[in-house]
């Protein structure tokens, strides 16, 4: 599988020599043992020099001895070359993508052009050349303009120009990205278009994503102060921005108060079930929320807030909440403390009914067994989404199923109920997994997946968790996942997985292993592998269930 021919030209490094062999024969590699696993598989780096690679690979098997040479030429990649001529090669704009811009915001850009030169831009802003040393080529020049209220581009392309003091030559380039300045006579504002609309505290992003502050719910007043690409950057308060993408945020047209009001009267009460706290206010304001522990409670934001509640109703009966009070800890931040009886929290819910802001609060379970537990269990991927592939070829949306299936029983052989996203090979979106868990109220939520890497080398079991709160499940089943002789690749908090995201119940990923390593996928391959994982994921909740009790 790797190299991919007998004869390639390569660039970067590292290059992995892996594939498939009879495993009951012996691998060489130019004098060198290489394990093949059971299933065939093996994998060994390769470590190359500039230049021609000779390798001698050889298969024996009794008496046959299969050769084959195979040469790999590593050739560093050229570094970046000034800018030939006297040109403007290329200009940007950052961020990425046309952006809006309010008096007072840094306009910032780059060019590569010929070095050496006068460089200006937007109404003669100088731009300077950035050293060597940080951008490995010469000729990368960089500048910034601070947006004046009399600054009026509305959709328009930025000119960058170059201009030669020896010749008096100059050269002109636009910029594909196009600027607008908000310069409009009042706030400009939006209405969240659904639920669950994503803050994200910057523009930075992964293959999961931003970092997220959080959600909102629908009809949440923004003030927008500008927009990025695909994102609009909205005022939380003096201090506090965030950004929303453009689909989840609806402008309002004509003038507009940025998001304001007075609070209103409390209640605290509940219903067996949950606790709820309902605040009053005069409109939908952006919040966001937190849990603090030691001890444990949830702190609420809400922002434009300004506090004129006399009085906190809290009726007896309450089930999970000890005590609730609130600070105006700016004139535009009104935080709101809601202090929980047990150490250990099962889950709440911020949103709105009407323009009262709810927080509703789980209660833990009447008994901490697994008896009487609801558990949502989520086989990763399914359908046209296969998720990673092994070199066997198996395929991880198959391993994730046949895994959860044994999870599903060994839950319900200890008393719990089980729900699953699918019990069979479909496709099923995100969005529906998350929906389906919320609806049906789970205790808890545990996802299945295996890993992959590029490197084949990398190997082991990891649990992840995205809530702190929730943490202590995660590390409860990387414990038990352990005992299996798999490889420790690590407690990971803070992780932006879709299914980490709720804070309705404890969330916990369980990547059980890489597909990419012929070690585990060896593992992964094996019928009675997966119940084994069934079983330690269960003595894990148990070993979670039990600590708490214990508190």
């Amino acid at each position: 599988m790797s190299p991919i021919k007998d004869s390639i030209v390569v660039a970067d490094t590292p290059v992995y020599f892996r594939g498939i062999a009879d495993p009951s024969g012996a691998l060489f590699l130019n004098g060198n043992e290489v394990p093949i696993y059971s299933t065939g598989v093996f994998a060994a780096p390769l470590h190359l020099q500039v230049g021609t690679n000779e390798l001698q690979v050889w298969h024996v098997s009794g008496v046959d001895t299969l050769r084959k040479r195979m040469v790999v030429v590593y050739e560093r990649p050229q570094p970046p070359q000034p800018t030939a001529g006297f040109s403007i090669e290329h200009v940007r704009i950052l961020p990425e993508g046309d952006v809006w811009l309010q008096p007072g915001d840094a306009l910032q850009v780059e060019m590569k052009a010929t070095p050496g030169m006068e460089a200006t831009f937007y109404n003669g802003a100088p731009l300077f050349e950035a050293d060597t040393a940080e951008t490995g080529v010469a000729g990368i020049y960089r500048g910034e303009y601070i947006v004046k209220p009399s600054d009026s581009l509305k959709a328009q392309p930025v000119l960058f120009y170059l201009r030669d003091g020896a010749t008096d030559k100059t050269v002109s380039l636009a910029s594909s990205q196009r600027v607008t300045v908000l310069n409009q006579p009042h706030v400009l504002t939006g209405l969240t278009a659904t639920g669950q609309a994503p803050l994200y505290y910057g523009l930075g992003a992964d293959r999961l994503g931003g970092a997220k502050m959080g959600d909102l719910d629908s009809l949440v007043k923004l003030e927008v102060t500008g927009r990025m690409n695909d994102m609009y950057r909205v005022r939380l308060s003096e201090q506090t921005q965030a950004y929303i993408p453009v689909n989840s945020l609806r402008l309002q047209q004509g003038a507009h108060f940025r998001p304001y009001s007075l609070t209103g009267s409390w209640s605290v009460t509940s219903d067996s079930t949950y606790d709820f706290v309902r605040i009053g206010l005069g409109e939908r304001l952006p919040y966001t929320h937190i849990v603090q522990q030691h001890p444990t409670r949830i702190v609420v934001d809400i922002y434009g807030a300004v506090s004129n509640s006399n009085w906190i109703t809290q009726k007896e009966g309450l089930v999970a909440i000890e005590n609730v009070w609130y600070e105006q800890v700016s004139k535009e931040i009104f935080r709101v403390f809601i202090e929980l009886k047990e150490r250990q929290l099962w889950g709440y819910r911020v949103g709105y009914e009407g323009n009262r802001l709810v927080i509703r609060v789980k209660p833990r379970p009447e008994m901490l067994d697994l008896r009487g537990l609801t558990v949502a269990v989520d086989a990763g991927h399914g359908g046209s989404n296969r998720g990673a592939a092994g070199m066997t070829g198996v395929l991880e949306k198959d391993l994730n199923l046949a895994m959860s299936m044994k999870l599903k029983g060994a839950l319900e052989r200890a008393g719990s109920t089980v729900i699953m996203t699918r019990t069979r090979d479909q496709s099923v979106s995100n969005g529906y997994r998350l929906s389906k868990f919320r609806q049906s109220e789970a205790d808890l939520l545990i996802s299945i997946h295996c890993n992959s890497s590029r490197n084949p080398l990398v190997q082991g079991v990891s649990t992840y968790y995205r809530h702190h709160a929730y943490r202590s499940l995660s590390q409860h089943i990387l414990v038990e996942m352990r005992k299996l002789g798999l490889a420790d690749f690590g407690n990971v908090g803070g992780f932006n997985f879709i299914l980490n995201v709720p804070t309705e119940f404890p969330t916990v990923l369980v990547e059980v292993g890489f597909l990419s390593n012929p070690a585990d996928e060896e593992r992964l391959l094996d019928p009675q592998f997966h119940g084994e994982v069934a079983e330690r994921i269960v003595d894990g909740v148990k070993g979670f269930l039990a600590e708490v009790d214990g508190e």
